[in-house]
């Protein structure tokens, strides 16, 4: 892949250091001029926006006061994955289900979405300690989860996923106050608003060039769409990438909330086991063993949430459109055109198609 990245780019580290420490100031109510350190930016951080590490230092009445952090900001880039990205709404997203909620979402400091601020809108959070199963390279062909741990701890590991992203489930959005902000991108029908984006999606992000296995895809997902489903929070980009672990394999902080949506949340444990077999069969590794099966991962959902799963191999070919397609607006992204309708994930995108 090319080394240009469709992620915005942070050049003047000494800046930004000084920039973060004024707006902290302000937002933690310091008595003292807070002390920015350690300030990162990580190369190995998601397509879509960009993340800066650091460590904070103030006082406040009296107190010292010492946290390591993340600040996660809005693309500004000409070629984004996504053609929109409502930072805002993934901050509150998390500060709702933080403040109200079991799930365990890292602790937040502060949003700006003024972009003159630091050129372009962020949020910062606390760094939450733990390990995520690795993208790159993917951890079922190396990194901690492969070589360090036993069958026994794996599957461990994956069940607390499983648990953490069933938490979710199990929430109310309108409860939480989050219908009205995700309810306008869903509307009263959120499969098809989520169809008609998808399409729109192909065509922004495609630069004209075809995919057939995608175009496929959707027009069996119109064709085959399931009516008066149960409606809730979804996670979006559900996996085992997106979460904290600790040592003894719970669940630290559920991570990366770009894809949050309305809709049956039956399309995240879809996604998971998509996504788990795209790192295996679609990268053509074996399945790294010790991890329960799909089906059992189906079941343990379906045991915690009490959501029905008829509509399962739907939302597999649902997980395989959007991932394929972001795969190919990656490729358009990065210049590499010849790649965009024919890359890693068409191949089990076809796969799938075929098995329904």
């Amino acid at each position: 892949m090319s080394e240009e990245r469709p992620t915005p780019r942070v050049k003047d580290l000494d800046r930004t250091r000084q920039i973060l420490a004024d707006w902290l100031t302000h937002a933690l109510a310091s008595d003292t001029l807070v002390e920015v350190s350690q300030l990162t930016l990580p190369e190995a951080t998601g397509m879509s926006n960009v993340t800066l590490l650091f460590d904070l230092h103030w006082q406040k009445e009296g107190r010292v006061h010492r946290k390591s952090c993340v600040g996660r900001l809005h693309p500004d880039t000409d070629t984004p994955v996504f053609p929109e990205y409502d930072l805002a709404g993934q901050y509150r997203v998390m500060e709702a289900l933080g403040r109200h909620t079991p799930v365990k979402t890292p602790p937040l400091l502060g949003l700006e979405t003024d972009g003159s601020v630091l050129g372009s809108p962020f949020y910062i959070m606390e760094r939450v300690p733990g390990r995520v199963p690795g993208d790159m390279p993917p951890y079922t062909m190396g990194g901690w989860m492969m070589e360090e741990l036993g069958p026994a701890e794996r599957r461990r590991h994956w069940l607390a996923g499983i648990g953490a992203m069933a938490e979710i489930h199990r929430q109310d959005p309108l409860a939480l106050g989050l219908g009205e902000q995700l309810g306008e991108q869903s509307g009263p029908d959120p499969l098809a608003a989520q169809l008609d984006y998808w399409e729109r999606y192909m065509k922004w992000g495609l630069g004209g060039i075809d995919c057939p296995s995608a175009r496929q895809a959707l027009t069996w997902l119109k064709a085959n769409r399931p009516l008066d489903e149960p409606m809730g929070l979804c996670w979006g980009d559900a996996r085992a990438g997106n979460l904290l672990f600790s040592d003894e394999g719970e669940v630290n902080a559920v991570l990366d909330w770009e894809m949050v949506s309305l809709g049956n949340p039956l399309q995240d444990i879809a996604w998971w086991n998509y996504m788990d077999r795209f790192f295996s069969e679609g990268l053509d590794c074996p399945r790294l063993e010790g991890l329960p099966s799909p089906e059992e991962c189906l079941a343990v959902w379906q045991e915690q949430t009490r959501l029905p799963t008829d509509h399962y191999l739907y939302y597999q070919v649902f997980a395989g459109l959007r991932y394929t397609l972001i795969l190919s607006r990656i490729m358009a992204a990065t210049g590499q055109t010849d790649q965009v309708g024919e890359h890693l994930a068409t191949g089990l995108m076809r796969t799938v198609l075929d098995e329904v």
